[in-house]
């Protein structure tokens, strides 16, 4: 027996039907990739030259500090840099407040990843996995975005409300494809106790917005427009994913793990992979502050043209069977 299959082995012999024997495969390759993505980051976290402390996770932490001591965490002056996230979000922050920040920040994206992993291989279609090697993802992991979790909700649409109550910018595109009745309940209940907490935080929140540094792609000359021919499929949810992504406004290129849901093949999604490291060749800012414009050519268009290329063959695969018959 070689060592490659000794884990394999293993594992048969505690289960013996072959859906169970999968379904444990795929827990522990995602919890492999969890832990993984919990260690680098964590270093990521800690290392001076990228600015220590819980990345992106840190407003998550820092509201539900606040709300438990009682204090405004809307108390402060915003600006184009530091822009609050909606109140929601102390949720997520609440469990690891007694934690030090970086760890803190590095579990949650640890379990992000581990999420979208076992999402993707439960989907029967493991060459998603590629966005792990994604440019976007890595970005996503040097300060502790939420993009994987999002993208992990479109395998999990319980989660998907509840994430636009967070980073609404950035799931409403994954959570209009994947509402369901359970899912729009639990983001109500949450709604609704953020609201008896404090009552007021829907305006507050929006007031400190005006700062916030974006970019639409569809309203980027000269290649945005384009994207609008992603309705012609409209009868794809691929299209209206890749449609409302390109009408929402994001930040980085960190937000844009979500792309990777659009490919259907593993040709399909390592050359958006590689497309994806050309982005910072293209136009680094000061340390990894990547202006996104690029994007909009180098990964939404693509992205397009694979969602085109597959309606094509579609219908060409349809005419070759309907000539047969």
């Amino acid at each position: 027996m070689s060592q490659s299959s000794a884990p394999v082995y293993v594992l048969s012999r505690f289960w013996k039907n072959e859906k169970q024997l999968q379904r444990a495969l795929h827990l522990l390759c995602a919890i492999t990739i969890g832990i993984a993505a919990a260690l680098l980051c964590y270093r990521a976290r800690t290392l001076p030259m990228y600015y220590p402390g819980p990345g992106d996770f840190n407003w998550a932490l820092d509201t539900a500090t606040a709300l438990m001591q009682g204090k405004d965490p809307y108390a402060f002056e915003p600006s184009s840099l530091k822009v609050p996230y909606p109140l929601p979000v102390a949720l997520f922050g609440a469990p690891f407040v007694a934690l030090p920040k970086p760890l803190a920040a590095a579990i949650f994206f640890g379990a992000s990843s581990g999420l979208l992993a076992y999402g993707i291989l439960r989907s029967g279609e493991p060459w998603r996995l590629a966005v792990f090697a994604s440019f976007p993802y890595i970005y996503a992991l040097m300060f502790a975005q939420w993009s994987p979790l999002i993208a992990a909700s479109w395998f999990f649409p319980v989660l998907a409300p509840l994430l636009v109550l967070v980073k609404p910018n950035i799931a409403l595109p994954v959570a209009l494809n994947r509402l369901t009745w359970r899912g729009v309940a639990f983001a109500g209940g949450v709604l609704l106790v953020s609201l008896l907490i404090y009552p007021s935080w829907p305006w507050r929140w929006l007031e400190m917005t005006g700062e916030y540094a974006r970019i639409v792609p569809i309203l980027t000359l000269l290649f945005g427009p384009v994207l609008t021919l992603a309705l012609v499929r409209w009868r794809d949810e691929r299209a209206w994913l890749l449609a409302a992504m390109s009408a929402l406004p994001f930040r980085g290129v960190y937000d844009l793990v979500a792309l990777w849901l659009v490919p259907r093949s593993l040709h399909q999604a390592f050359l958006l992979v590689m497309l994806s490291w050309s982005v910072p060749l293209f136009d680094f800012g000061i340390g990894l502050q990547v202006r996104p414009a690029w994007s909009v050519p180098l990964l939404f268009l693509p992205a397009l043209v694979f969602l085109l290329y597959d309606a094509q063959r579609e219908r060409r695969n349809r005419a070759h069977s309907d000539a047969q018959q």
